[in-house]
């Protein structure tokens, strides 16, 4: 008898241990990732305004991919609010103006039966207005981003998939200036920090030869990124992280110290992970060279890392739920310092 007491006893202090753990906190006893916008909305990516609004590109859950806009949120609201309806116009990569006064975001012309053709631009949308302006025609305009003045824009010209340029426009819509002509391969998310510098991402022309029936054939693909630097004050270009893994989504935290980005390195077999989340956060600390794992399982695709108004907070987009979200954690709590040269 006295000994069941005990077993029982035993039980329920076990049972009040597990009870009174933190809910949140993951193997490592560190706070899991919070999801950035509610669960019944299928989200790609995120900004944050100078006021902590955040605006997203996504959709509800359910509908199709073509219903994908622009939405405002704030974490104190039940739901976000929808702020783009543009028929059948699909809207992605929205970036906040550095004094919070709109968003850029690029637009989508989706093909129809009658229209083959699938074109990209990159649009201006005025808070809390709404009146817009088209700044680029295309036919291929992706991934806009500021220059900390709020002046002007760079973005990425694609022609084709092997082929991409890095231009810059005034917010006005004049001004196109060429930074980088025709890179061989596909050019992606560039950030414009404040030490005048561009940072973005490059996924070179890979060739893969195939046997099928005694025939060989050449296949093209992209290849690993890699994490380029474009010097405005020189008009150098050069790799800033090129070194065997796929790196990719470099963006500045607010003060200009630190760079975010997602990268493979060291992550464990596939088999071990969902494919699709395949890279991890880093952080890069400019000053010092000392390089930081924030955080696994995170999708080298989808949207860059974002950085929250007081640079304390990244979010960072995963399908660690089988569907596309963006999370965000204090990167100080999880980061672990790690030895390179880069």
């Amino acid at each position: 008898m006295k000994r069941s007491k005990l077993s029982l006893f035993l039980l329920l202090l076990l049972v009040i241990a597990v009870l009174a753990s933190p809910a949140l906190q993951g193997k490592t006893g560190k706070p899991e990732p919070d999801r950035v916008i509610p669960g019944d909305y299928d989200v790609w990516s995120v900004d944050w305004a100078p006021d902590g609004r955040i605006a997203f590109s996504g959709k509800q859950e359910g509908e199709s991919g073509t219903a994908t806009r622009i939405w405002l949120y704030r974490p104190e609201q039940a739901k976000p609010v929808l702020w783009t309806g543009t028929g059948s116009l699909v809207d992605s990569s929205p970036k906040w103006a550095p004094d919070g006064s709109g968003v850029v975001m690029v637009r989508k012309t989706v093909p129809t039966p009658e229209r083959r053709e699938f074109t990209t631009g990159i649009w201006w949308k005025e808070y809390p207005s709404g009146a817009g302006l088209r700044l680029t025609s295309g036919p291929q305009d992706r991934d806009p981003d500021w220059a900390p003045s709020g002046e002007t824009l760079v973005f990425v010209r694609g022609d084709g998939l092997y082929n991409s340029s890095l231009l810059t426009i005034q917010k006005n819509g004049l001004g196109l200036t060429t930074l980088v002509a025709n890179v061989q391969g596909f050019i992606a998310t560039p950030h414009w920090g404040k030490d005048d510098k561009i940072y973005y991402t490059l996924l070179r022309q890979r060739k893969t030869v195939v046997e099928v029936a005694g025939q060989r054939f050449e296949c093209w693909g992209l290849d690993r990124g890699s994490i380029w630097v474009y010097d405005l004050r020189t008009g150098e270009n050069r790799p800033f992280l090129d070194n065997g893994d796929d790196n990719r989504h470099p963006v500045l935290s607010p003060d200009g110290r630190y760079l975010a980005y997602i990268s493979s390195n060291g992550q464990p077999p596939v088999e071990e992970r969902v494919v699709r989340d395949r890279g991890s956060l880093f952080v890069y600390d400019l000053a010092s060279g000392t390089r930081f794992r924030v955080w696994d399982g995170v999708s080298l695709n989808g949207g860059p890392p974002c950085w929250s108004p007081d640079g304390t907070k990244l979010a960072f987009f995963s399908f660690r739920d089988n569907r596309p979200a963006v999370w965000s954690l204090k990167w100080k709590e999880h980061a672990q310092a790690e030895t390179t040269s880069r």
